[in-house]
């Protein structure tokens, strides 16, 4: 009797064994998926930092093409008044040009009558 609770003793001891091996490889496991789920939790954190980067970088651009929108439009005016001054210095031109031919007529006039007189 004795042999055989010796043999069901080893064989205890090997299913043990057999266990603890396991154990252990699943513990390893177990370590090395903490590393990777800690290895993509900060790639998780560094992805989510570009994207911050990267929205401030868009709102920044957004910032600036709104502000030359306001200047290019700022310009359109500018442009557009110095167009109507340009206008209105023609009109105000052109009637200093027939004020000019008027008085050359009056003039040409009078010295008719002067020469007529004469």
């Amino acid at each position: 009797m004795r042999y055989g609770h010796t043999k069901i003793t080893n064989a205890y001891a090997e299913i043990t064994n057999e266990y603890a091996e396991i154990t252990n490889e699943y513990a390893e496991i177990t370590n090395e998926y903490a590393e990777i789920t800690n290895e993509y939790a900060e790639i998780t954190n560094e992805y989510a930092e570009i994207t911050n980067a990267y929205a401030e970088i868009t709102n920044a651009y957004a910032e600036i093409t709104n502000a030359y929108a306001e200047i290019t439009n700022a310009y359109a005016e500018i442009t557009n008044a110095y167009a109507e001054i340009t206008n209105e210095y023609a009109e105000i031109t052109n009637g200093y040009a027939e004020i000019t031919n008027e008085y050359a007529e009056i003039t040409n006039g009078y010295a008719e009558i002067t020469n007529a007189l004469a």
